[in-house]
C-alpha cells in the first residue's frame, strides 16, 4: 500500500503540483504522477509524499496514507498495517495482568505515572 494525494487540476494548483513534484523530485523520493480520468485531479502515488510549507495543505486530498508535520513541511506516509498475533500466557501472569488492570482503572493517566515515579524513587533511594 503506497501513500496517494490528489490536487484539483486547475491553473492555481497546477502550480502547487509542480511544487510538490519538485519536492520530491530534489529529496529523491520517487513518485508517480497520473490524472483522473476526467483530467480534473492530479494524483501523486509514492511510499513517501513531501508537501513544502509552501503549498497549502486545504487543497490536497489524502486518499491513503497518514500525514505527519515535519520541520519545512509535510510527509504523506504509507498507513502502517497492524499485524494480529495471538499470545498463549500462563495462568500466573494473566491474574498479574488483571491485578494491574484493577488497579489502574479508577486511576488517571497522571496519578499512575506520578505513583510509578514515587516507587522509582524509592527504590533508588
Amino acid at each position: 500500500m503506497k501513500a496517494k494525494i490528489a490536487v484539483p487540476n486547475t491553473p492555481a494548483c497546477q502550480e502547487k503540483a509542480r511544487l510538490i513534484r519538485d519536492e520530491n523530485r530534489n529529496s529523491g523520493h520517487p513518485i508517480t504522477i497520473s490524472f483522473s480520468s476526467d483530467a480534473k485531479e492530479i494524483f501523486f502515488e509514492g511510499s513517501l509524499i513531501q508537501v513544502p510549507d509552501s503549498v497549502s495543505f486545504d487543497l490536497i486530498t489524502v486518499l491513503e496514507g497518514q500525514v505527519k508535520k515535519r520541520e519545512g513541511g509535510y510527509d504523506v506516509q504509507q498507513a502502517d498495517r497492524g499485524k494480529t498475533i495471538n499470545l498463549h500466557l500462563d495462568a500466573g501472569l494473566v491474574a498479574e495482568l488483571n491485578e494491574i488492570r484493577q488497579h489502574v482503572m479508577s486511576k488517571t493517566q497522571h496519578d499512575i505515572i506520578l505513583e510509578i515515579f514515587k516507587k522509582g524513587l524509592d527504590h533508588y533511594k
